[in-house]
């Protein structure tokens, strides 16, 4: 109750600042709000090579993106501790064209944005295993205060990209969405498994910043968020020492938390390290030869290189319990389900991957990432307004 009154102040504080910058006209503007970052930097690429449009970065408190391409001044800490910067960011989200998302942001909730400007959602998965929005079972049992928030806040995506149909029913269900808010161009991050030279390049830069890993196939271990924050690293411990004794002679493991959660204390050796902070999961996976992962949405896009998974779902009753998963875990993921190190460590020296079930995984999955997701996205976008302004006149 009292986090509701919090963030219903914050909300109207920032309807009252979004309306009062309303009365200036909408600018030749493209704002990006980041949690992520990854999918807006390569919007934001496209755009610059594109168009005229001036951009404005927003970072949330989440935001650990070092954006490049962009001045310091178009980059603002868009956080409720910098009053400037807030002020500043709803300013430029009144007077936007374009707005981009990645993510759940509550300051939506205060943008009654004017004809002229369009809010799309990128968000930050190109699958989902969890549920989420109205669907997630901790959403389920919020207060009716904040499920009018989320329902304003949902309501301001005038577009949601999308790569498949499958996710696109997806989000018709977590946004209360219709099937004319979906944009199905593809994710804009997809781009990067399509194009060999930026493939070649990141595993170049991350086989320079880690030499420990020639001579190795690379294991890549990366859960996903869980709801307390953090990862237990005792247990982490325990499993990669048993990891080692098997694999130590063919592979190196590289360990790769969510970037929400906190994971301090853990001390890399010859078999594993941590790299959780600092490097780019899609360069982290250029050099991946195998991913254990459990229920990320890394895999959705993983699938596109074809390369073996293995899901270590040790908590698979808890997290169907909350916040819940959308399928049938067992039967969906495109590889095998393991509960405990041994049966992982059996799953790998057996290489039972289920690569056909990949293949398929892929192109459900991926139907509409062909390469050109970005450019498709951003022709759409900018050439329409140019059309619809052309007309105007």
């Amino acid at each position: 109750m009292a986090k509701d009154i919090v963030v219903n102040l914050y909300v109207f504080v920032s309807r009252v600042i979004f309306t009062l910058c309303s009365v200036f006209p909408v600018q030749h503007k493209t704002v990006m709000i980041a949690s992520f970052g990854d999918n807006i930097q390569f919007v934001m690429d496209e755009v610059q090579k594109r168009t005229s449009s001036k951009i404005i970065v927003l970072r949330d408190h989440k935001c650990r993106y070092r954006f490049e391409g962009t001045g310091e001044d178009n980059c603002i800490n868009f956080k409720t501790s910098n009053i400037p910067g807030t002020l500043r960011g709803i300013y430029h989200l009144a007077t936007s064209e374009f707005v981009f998302v990645d993510n759940y942001q509550v300051v939506l909730a205060a943008c009654n944005f004017k004809d002229r400007t369009t809010c799309i959602q990128l968000w930050h998965a190109n699958g989902a295993v969890k549920l989420f929005g109205f669907k997630d079972k901790n959403t389920i049992r919020r207060t009716a205060a904040s499920h009018r928030r989320f329902k304003k806040v949902y309501s301001r995506f005038h577009k949601i990209v999308v790569s498949s149909d499958h996710m696109g029913a997806i989000f018709e269900k977590a946004f209360d969405a219709g099937e004319e808010n979906l944009l199905k161009t593809g994710i804009p991050r997809t781009d990067f498994f399509y194009s060999q030279g930026r493939m070649d390049r990141a595993a170049e830069k991350m086989q320079a910043q880690m030499p420990q890993l020639r001579g190795r196939k690379v294991m890549l271990y990366a859960p996903t968020f869980r709801d307390k924050g953090s990862v237990e690293l005792e247990d982490i411990k325990r499993d990669v020492q048993k990891l080692e004794q098997a694999f130590s002679d063919e592979y190196h493991l590289l360990l790769r938390v969510h970037p929400s959660v906190r994971f301090e204390g853990y001390e890399n050796n010859s078999f594993a390290t941590n790299v959780s902070y600092g490097q780019d999961i899609f360069e982290l996976l250029a050099i991946t030869d195998l991913l254990i992962t459990d229920y990320s949405s890394i895999p959705f896009e993983f699938a596109i290189l074809g390369r073996p998974m293995v899901f270590f779902a040790y908590d698979l009753k808890a997290y169907e319990a909350s916040p819940g998963i959308w399928f049938d875990y067992e039967t969906f993921v495109p590889g095998p389900v393991v509960y405990t190190a041994e049966e992982m460590i059996d799953t790998i020296r057996k290489e039972d991957f289920k690569e056909e079930k990949i293949l398929l995984f892929d192109e459900t999955w991926n139907k509409y990432a062909d390469g050109w997701a970005t450019e498709k996205l951003v022709k759409y976008l900018y050439e329409g307004k140019q059309q619809e302004a052309g007309r105007s006149l």
